[in-house]
């Protein structure tokens, strides 16, 4: 295992444990290891979430002090099935794009 499926596999555990800390059941696929989603979120009331978990990434822009979040982009087909995007910052803080409730305000568990 790379050191970047390492990270991934890291995320992906982090997010998952946020998600359960917020109340949600979760779930992941086991048959596709690449595919277009990586968690599967279901609330209380039944609300199904699908999630990409990234790892969260930054880069120092030209003129700017602070790194900025190198933010990804939804293939079609998550956006054709409504895939949120969770970034995962070293620090354990989670961040869903869109938020995937009220509740969520990127917490850090």
């Amino acid at each position: 295992m790379t050191l970047i499926h390492k990270r991934g596999t890291r995320s992906e555990l982090i997010a998952a444990a946020h998600l359960i800390e917020l109340g949600y059941y979760v779930f992941s696929p086991v048959v596709h290891q690449q595919g277009p989603i990586d968690l599967v979120a279901v609330d209380t009331e039944g609300k199904i979430t699908l999630l990409d978990v990234k790892t969260n990434c930054e880069r120092v822009i030209t003129g700017r002090k602070k790194p900025a979040r190198i933010y990804r982009v939804r293939s079609p087909l998550q956006k054709v099935m409504k895939v949120s995007l969770a970034y995962v910052s070293e620090d354990n803080t989670v961040h869903f794009v869109p938020a995937i409730n009220e509740r969520d305000s990127g917490e850090i568990i």
